[in-house]
């Protein structure tokens, strides 16, 4: 990769975003939703609403984000810059206010978004996510060589040269909505798709960073998703209960979710998770003794400290207290002071955490391993919560979205459902179980011989059914219940349509 001249460090350049959001007159037309409560849904309405969920995570997170729109003409909506939380309604406001009508300047909506990533060198640093359900027909200061080679007309800029100067660095994603070569029918994604190359092209002839990407999506869902997914570097989803998700939101996760159960074995945290089906207890056995490892849980990955941690939790308290200051070094040796009075497994984790925390992830990597091993030395019954705990530590270090989606739910939804009643518990405890089971019968189908494929797909169906009629008598049996519970088994739902 060539030394960029004026320099642009890697993060910053993730924490600068431009949506170049088309608002011609097709974007009126409506998209199937089958997830979704509300039927078919207006392509831009369904556009709106990720907009205003990455507005509020690039609130939260202070990254620059800027959004163009474009019909015959291409207007900056929201300039390039940090999005003020007071300023988030003023701004939504306007973005409701955006009416369709016209035709589609893709090109120059591009241009136009490399101008507002362009740095005093005059390269091009940042992120552009460009959604269109068309092709380009109203461009009047930039043209694309279609097909490669063209010539372009008189007083027309390339857009390829103009987008990618030396040392840029530029990531272009586009969303099309729908397929087809006809206008306004779709997105023609072999012209797309070539025009992509010209900037791959371009990039590798210069020595220059960059990604090209095309995705076609069909549905409502498919566009809220991939919207909000092209900005996960905002902090996509990291902290909203199940109960306040879009239905898009939910529909996303749990398809996430359910590829680190189909692919156990490109997301090996999962099959360190036990299925923690509730077993029946045994007659006079003894309660299960307090299990003082937990303490790894007491700070959740994205909530506030317990209140008086010293006090409460002694030498760890003090650990965490620095952690949360920023105090990394002090956490590190706060730990190997205290060794002897902090249990492995907790001691692990946050030095795992710590040294995560600060940017050394090989020697996160190195802890957690120990932290693994001493939390299979526990009692079956205290394993749960802390595996959990290990492995969305483990799905961050390895910036592993679905296994760190999975478990999410898994932990949130046990935290949440904790001052339930013992029957309700019980009974998702044994549909998350059953869940985590079905990754069992769904990779045989993968594995099994030529003879044996129906045979082995037929066993993983009847799994899949026997799960979705417990989930449909729980419905029942909990209509009208918590809405956390009605978050829980929708997921459920989704993640099991996804593994059939």
């Amino acid at each position: 990769m060539q030394q960029l001249s004026a320099p642009v460090s890697a993060s910053a350049v993730r924490e600068r975003n431009v949506l170049l959001l088309d608002l011609s007159k097709s974007m009126l037309a409506p998209l199937p939703d089958p997830q979704g409560s509300r039927g078919e849904r207006q392509k831009i309405e369904v556009a709106r609403t990720a907009v205003y969920r990455i507005l509020h995570e690039g609130a939260r997170s202070g990254t620059s984000f800027g959004l163009v729109t474009f019909t015959d003409a291409v207007r900056v909506a929201v300039p390039l810059g940090t999005i003020e939380a007071d300023h988030l309604a003023y701004i939504e406001n306007l973005i409701s206010l955006l009416t369709p009508n016209g035709r589609s300047a893709i090109w120059d909506a591009i241009g136009v978004g490399a101008d507002l990533l362009r740095t005093g060198d005059q390269s091009v640093q940042g992120n552009l996510v460009l959604v269109t359900d068309g092709w380009d027909n109203a461009s009047v200061r930039f043209g694309v060589r279609d097909p490669p080679g063209a010539a372009l007309r008189p007083g027309v800029t390339d857009l390829v040269t103009h987008l990618l100067p030396e040392h840029s660095e530029v990531n272009l994603r586009i969303i099309g909505i729908g397929e087809g070569s006809e206008r306004d029918k779709g997105v023609d994604g072999g012209r797309m798709n070539a025009f992509l190359g010209q900037l791959t092209s371009r990039a590798r002839a210069l020595g220059i960073a960059g990604t090209f990407a095309f995705q076609e999506v069909r549905t409502g869902s498919e566009l809220f998703a991939q919207m909000v997914q092209a900005f996960l570097d905002i902090g996509y989803g990291d902290d909203q209960a199940l109960e306040d998700l879009h239905p898009e939101e939910l529909a996303q996760r749990a398809a996430t979710a359910a590829k680190a159960l189909k692919a156990p074995e490109q997301h090996d945290t999962v099959t360190r998770l036990k299925s923690e089906r509730p077993a029946a207890p045994t007659p006079g056995a003894p309660a299960p003794a307090a299990n003082t490892e937990m303490e790894v849980g007491l700070l959740a990955t994205t909530g506030g400290a317990p209140a008086y941690l010293r006090d409460r939790y002694g030498p760890l308290g003090e650990v965490v207290e620095a952690y949360i200051g920023g105090q990394y070094d002090l956490a590190l040796r706060l730990l190997t002071s205290g060794a002897r009075s902090l249990p492995p497994v907790s001691r692990m984790y946050w030095e795992a955490r710590v040294q995560f925390a600060r940017g050394a992830a090989a020697d996160a990597a190195r802890a957690l391993l120990g932290a693994w091993a001493e939390a299979e030395k526990l009692s079956p019954a205290s394993q749960g919560p802390i595996l959990r705990r290990l492995a969305l530590l483990q799905a961050r270090i390895q910036n592993d979205k679905e296994t760190e989606t999975l478990v999410r739910f898994l932990d949130d939804s046990e935290q949440r459902l904790s001052g339930a009643k013992p029957a309700v518990r019980e009974r998702l405890q044994d549909l998350f179980g059953r869940l985590m089971e079905l990754r069992g019968t769904y990779q045989l189908t993968r594995m099994a011989g030529a003879g044996d494929v129906q045979d082995a797909a037929l066993k993983h169906e009847a799994a899949v059914e026997d799960v979705f009629s417990r989930l449909q008598d729980a419905r029942l049996e909990f209509a009208a219940a918590d809405p956390a519970i009605e978050g829980a088994l929708d997921f459920i739902e989704i993640c099991l349509a996804e593994m059939r």
